[in-house]
């Protein structure tokens, strides 16, 4: 009989056997097992913001997930729990940790075995006139090496499709 944590592990595994249909963008790879990647967009800072805090409606542009919601209709604010589910893997309890509303926020998922993988979104100024939008995956915990390695390719693979996605639906609405 598999335990909770077992399926999570096997879920997460089966999940970094999967392959994207989109090219993704380069992906970079920063220190102590976190990676980044940043799009340059012409939609508004408002626009994405609105779609980043929309949690119900997240699979409009991350393809990968099935569902996710905030828990009792929560707000978009620092403390509210949520889950999520992506395909092949279990449903996945996350809490906003840190919320700057317009500017940034930092969502915390617990793995098994005390790990966490903190998935922060911002912006950056950007030269251009056109919106830098940001996301950042930090694995942490003292089995970081071992999550990252399991899953940091399907990490990389997915981000830039996903945010690729963000980018054409933000475009798309305000057209």
């Amino acid at each position: 009989m598999r335990t909770p944590a077992k399926s999570l592990i096997v879920g997460m595994f089966l999940l970094s056997l999967s392959t994207s249909t989109l090219a993704s963008n380069e992906v970079e790879i920063l220190s102590d097992c976190s990676l980044k990647l940043a799009v340059e967009t012409t939609a508004s800072k408002e626009t994405i913001w609105r779609l980043w805090s929309d949690v119900e409606n997240w699979q409009k542009f991350d393809t990968i997930l099935q569902y996710s919601y905030l828990e009792n209709d929560a707000e978009f604010t620092k403390g509210a729990i949520g889950y999520l589910k992506a395909k092949g893997a279990p449903k996945t309890k996350f809490e906003l940790i840190e919320v700057d509303e317009g500017v940034s926020f930092i969502e915390e998922l617990k793995v098994p075995l005390y790990q966490t993988i903190k998935l922060q979104r911002y912006f950056e100024e950007n030269q251009n006139g056109l919106t830098t939008f940001d996301h950042e995956v930090n694995f942490r915990g003292g089995l970081r090496h071992i999550y990252y390695a399991l899953l940091a390719g399907t990490f990389k693979k997915e981000l830039g499709v996903v945010m690729g996605n963000l980018k054409k639906v933000a475009e798309a609405e305000e057209k």
